[in-house]
Order: C-alpha cells, then structure tokens, then sequence
C-alpha cells in the first residue's frame, strides 16, 4: 500500500502567459490492523482513489459451512439501523464530537457490503472480487473526499454491545471518533457464517466533495477556449509577419492594409493573452483554494 499517484496539470499560453501547474498527493493507511480508512483526492482534471489493507473483529465464532441463509433487521431490531447509529453518534457525543449525519448512498453501500460478505462468505475489507469501501462509495454514487469501513460479525445482544466490541478496538475506535468525518451509513443482517448464525455488521463513514471550494468548470472552459483562440491568432501572425517581411513585398495599398491587419491581429492576440492570464490567476486561486482544504481529509502514513 502506497502514496497516491501524483497528478500534474498544466494550462500553457505563449508569449506573456503563465505556466499553470496544480498537484494533488495523498497517501493511505491503516489505522491499524483493525480499520479501514481511505482518502480520495479529487483533482481539477483527475480522480485518484485508493484503499487499505483488511481488517477483522470477530466476536464469537466456530466450525466451518457455506450456507449463506440472511434475515434483515426490522425497525425494532436490536441492531437497526437506526440503534447502531444512535449508539455511534453516543460515543462521538461523549467525546465532545459533533454526531454524524446519516447519508442515505453510504446506507446504501453498507448494506451492499454486508450482503455481499453473507452471499460470498469472507469478512474482509476487500472483496473476492476486489471492491474495497471506496469502490462501493463510487458505485452509489457518494462523491467523497474521505471515507472510511468499520466491519464486525458475531453473536451481539443489541447496537450497544456491538459499539463496545469496536469501541475496544483502537483502529475502529479511531473511525468512530475520527473529526473528518460528517456522515454515516450502516447496516446489519443475520446470516450463516462457518457453522453459526451470527451478525454481519458495516459502518460506512465519509465525508462528501463539496465540503470543499468548487472549482469551477466553466472558467476551465473559457480558458481552454480561449487558449485555441490564441494559438490560431499566433499562427495568424506568423503568417502576416512572414508575407509583410518577404523582401518582394508590394509597395501599394494592399500592402498597407496587410500591415493593419497585422496591426489589429496583435492588439487582439495581446488582449486575449492578457484575459487568459487573469482567468488562469482566478483558475489557480480556486484549485490552491480547494487544495488546501482537501489536504485537511488525507490520511498520513505511520
């Protein structure tokens, strides 16, 4: 498990512009061998997303099977969906931490998780198939700058009991109690696993995009426009340059409005350059911004 990819990108303009170059680099780790926390740097141009190593809590378990038989938790449910997140959001209050929000996509993506661990038989982080929780927050669509996978599976009396087993365990401690966090999703079901029936449970924190600055799209846009624009003006010039300086140039009108031409295709090449600097300052301003605050979500390697 290593840092993300570094990614580069880079607006250039000739003549007067500047050179725009923003990078984003994060890294992922496990908390310890019991969490899974993973960042998602999200840059101008390019997504990068990543994942942890597995982690288990086990509670009670024996003998082996492959029956995969589930029930799912009513609303009276000792382990509900809303008692698990009650409990969660006890232990945040207790320690001076704001509760998370229940985010109906990472609902979602836990239940997906806990359905697939039952189906498939595994309690891992990362599935058979090779899904890690970032995975699952893509396909719900939950456009994250951080999240983050608590798992548990045995035989809990009710949500209290099956806070304490991860409160007890310092890497899903730290995801419980983790500041970056603002929301929640959970999910629990009963299913066979090697012999018993036992709990499958899944808390899915996060934190979504837009708790950062927006970078804005359309000023991309514009700058690229205006880009091509300039680049063909150069091209322009180059051409008019060449045929005002050719040593058998005409001495007649036609040769003073070439140079008026040339003349008028400066000023405007000179304007538009002009322009795309100050988008390109507004542009960095907003990507530095927005750098700034998802640096706040990365999870630094130990």
């Amino acid at each position: 498990m290593g840092a993300l990819g570094l990614f580069i990108f880079a607006l250039a303009l000739p003549t007067q512009a500047n050179q725009v170059a923003q990078s984003v680099l994060g890294n992922v780790v496990a908390l310890d061998s019991m969490s899974n926390v993973t960042s998602a740097p999200v840059h101008a141009i390019s997504q990068a997303v990543s994942s942890a190593v597995s982690s288990v809590l086990t509670k009670k378990g024996s003998t082996t099977s492959t029956s995969t038989t589930t029930s799912t938790p009513q609303d009276n449910s000792p382990l509900s969906v809303e008692n698990i997140v009650d409990a969660t959001n006890k232990e945040r209050i207790k320690a001076g931490l704001p509760p998370l929000k229940t985010n109906t996509k990472l609902e979602t993506s836990a239940k997906i998780k806990v359905n697939d661990m039952i189906t498939n038989q595994y309690f891992e982080h990362t599935s058979p198939s090779g899904k890690t929780v970032a995975d699952l927050g893509n396909e719900v669509g939950y456009d994250y700058v951080i999240m983050g996978e608590n798992l548990a599976l045995g035989d809990f009396a009710n949500a209290d009991d099956l806070l304490q087993a991860w409160m007890n365990s310092p890497g899903h401690r730290a995801n419980i109690l983790n500041t970056s966090y603002q929301d929640i999703g959970v999910y629990a079901a009963q299913g066979t696993y090697q012999g018993q029936t036992v709990w499958f449970a899944v808390q899915h924190f996060g934190t979504e995009r837009g708790v950062c600055p927006a970078i804005s799209t359309s000023l991309k846009s514009s700058i690229d426009s205006l880009n091509a624009l300039i680049k063909k003006e150069e091209t322009d010039i180059t051409t008019i340059r060449t045929q005002i300086e050719a040593p058998d140039h005409a001495n007649d009108q036609s040769y003073s409005t070439l140079i008026n031409q040339f003349n008028s295709l400066v000023a405007q090449y000179n304007a538009n350059v002009t322009a795309s600097q100050k988008q390109i300052a507004q542009y960095n301003q907003q990507v530095t911004t927005f750098n700034k605050c998802l640096s706040q979500y990365q999870v630094s390697k130990e």
